[in-house]
């Protein structure tokens, strides 16, 4: 269901954070991906968990692949984009020459610029995998024509972004501060 999808995202989310933080040891990643994990959580709470639907068809292992690769892929993304958010504040401040609590709270730009690199790098082949899993599975069990459409017209639009942004990276067309531009729309 929504829900107990939206919080298992939330919870990926909490630990790529936790192992981000300890890597790095820097806790500003915690700052943006904090209150987004807070976000998804009242989201899925609003939404009810409720019963669970009888759906035999979905307890496959496939599905529970897709699922997961889903998931791991979203969160992936999401770090991508709170080292980007964290690296546009830390270059207005360098800019602007602020170097006060915000400039010392913040990781270096090198920093939060591979961060970006390694989330997009990592997160969109994870991501990948979801999507060709979720291609097969839409194909083989959703009854409604406009169902398959809606849920692979988008899925297959935000891919095809995101694989573009991750490509950019790879082969370094985008990096700093334009890259994090790209990766936060």
């Amino acid at each position: 269901g929504f829900a107990p999808a939206l919080s298992s995202l939330a919870f990926l989310l909490g630990l790529l954070t936790l192992a981000v933080q300890w890597v790095t040891r820097e806790g500003a990643i915690a700052a943006v991906v904090g209150p987004l994990v807070v976000l998804v959580m009242v989201v899925a709470l609003a939404s009810g968990f409720g019963p669970m639907p009888a759906a035999p068809l979905r307890a496959g292992s496939w599905f529970v692949l897709h699922v997961a690769a889903s998931l791991l892929g979203l969160a992936l993304m999401a770090v991508a984009f709170a080292a980007a958010a964290l690296y546009l504040l830390q270059h207005r401040e360098l800019k602007q020459r602020r170097f006060g609590a915000a400039f010392k709270f913040l990781p270096p730009l090198e920093q939060l610029d591979r961060l970006n690199h390694l989330a997009l790098v990592v997160g969109f082949p994870v991501l990948t995998v979801g999507v060709v899993l979720a291609v097969r599975y839409v194909g083989d069990f959703s009854n409604v024509d406009g169902d398959k459409a809606a849920h692979l017209g988008w899925g297959l639009l935000a891919w095809l972004v995101l694989g573009s942004i991750a490509f950019a990276r790879m082969r370094r067309w985008l990096t700093g501060r334009r890259a994090a531009q790209v990766s936060i729309y």
